[in-house]
């Protein structure tokens, strides 16, 4: 088995140990991996052994739905070991590792290839960012530290309190990289980000963000929710007077519509979504990556799985 190619702007490939999630904010609304994972499901030949069986349910419109239950893939974690050319890797974009369903024990053991698969650099995402104190703790106790080979983020999805706050649980943790990814980013279309959050640079400094990433939502035309053209430019402006690095990946579908270039047809990327550069306002054109330098002379040969781990598992939060 091998790291999954990655179509995201921002990473190199995908690292998908875990399968599964509940809806927990605005931004999870159109996930696309619930669609994704239904479609594995049906799959007899990815299904053949029923892992993906009871991930995702049916509603009572007809709608799919995560069901809360989990699964942990473990030799999709362990591949990472093995795969020595040095890369940028998106960790679970079908899931949450901070998933209140995971024991910490699995969670830690994700933390502990990562420390040793130091060649690589993990980047991490989370709309739990209540369990980063309990998992900061957890690291220090440990590892003694936070492996610096970590880039921990959180999803911030609108100006909302509740999405706000998760930058400060991430501020207060001990990870050596930080970093934000406003998509899709909602905007409300009563009040700017600007009057909304008018002190977020200083929300960023003072939580030493050093890298946000910035989109819209993708999706069909009369569902999409629209990402204006004003707060993609006040977040890309208050990251830069943060010091942080900026990674736009995608107008999103409702101001690629907005601004004329929304198009299913052509050659290019994501060009329904607003995903091309050429297409941009040239302020938004902007593309940039957290440093990243390979501690190539470390191997992981005297890594040693955790026994518990050796089959694919399922966990609902019964543990």
């Amino acid at each position: 088995m091998s790291l999954d190619s990655s179509g995201i702007s921002w990473t190199d490939a995908t690292l998908n140990s875990l399968y599964g999630c509940t809806n927990c904010s605005a931004g999870c609304l159109h996930c696309y991996a619930v669609r994704r994972i239904y479609r594995h499901a049906c799959n007899p030949i990815l299904n053949a052994d029923r892992r993906f069986d009871g991930l995702v349910t049916i509603n009572g419109k007809g709608e799919k739905c995560f069901s809360g239950e989990m699964l942990f893939d473990p030799q999709h974690l362990y591949t990472v070991l093995g795969e020595r050319k040095p890369k940028r890797i998106f960790v679970n974009e079908f899931s949450d590792l901070l998933h209140a369903s995971l024991p910490l024990s699995l969670i830690l053991e994700h933390f502990k290839v990562f420390n040793a698969a130091s060649w690589h650099q993990f980047q991490i995402l989370t709309k739990r960012s209540s369990r980063l104190a309990e998992l900061d703790k957890m690291l220090l106790d440990e590892l003694g530290d936070w492996p610096e080979n970590v880039c921990q983020g959180v999803s911030v999805c609108s100006s909302a309190k509740v999405e706000m706050l998760r930058i400060d649980h991430l501020g207060a943790t001990s990870a050596k990289k930080k970093w934000i990814s406003f998509e899709p980013w909602i905007s409300s279309l009563k009040v700017g980000l600007r009057q909304a959050v008018p002190d977020l640079r200083k929300i960023l400094l003072r939580n030493k963000i050093g890298w946000t990433v910035i989109g819209g939502e993708s999706g069909k035309k009369e569902d999409t929710r629209l990402m204006t053209l004003d707060d993609a430019r006040y977040l890309i402006e208050e990251s830069k007077a943060a010091g942080a690095r900026v990674h736009f990946k995608q107008l999103g579908t409702g101001l690629a519509v907005q601004l004329g270039v929304y198009s299913t047809r052509g050659k290019g990327e994501h060009r329904a979504k607003g995903g091309n550069p050429d297409q941009w306002p040239a302020d938004l054109n902007i593309r940039e990556w957290p440093e990243f330098v390979p501690n190539t002379a470390k191997d992981a040969t005297n890594f040693r799985p955790n026994p518990s781990f050796n089959h694919p598992m399922h966990f609902d939060g019964k543990h």
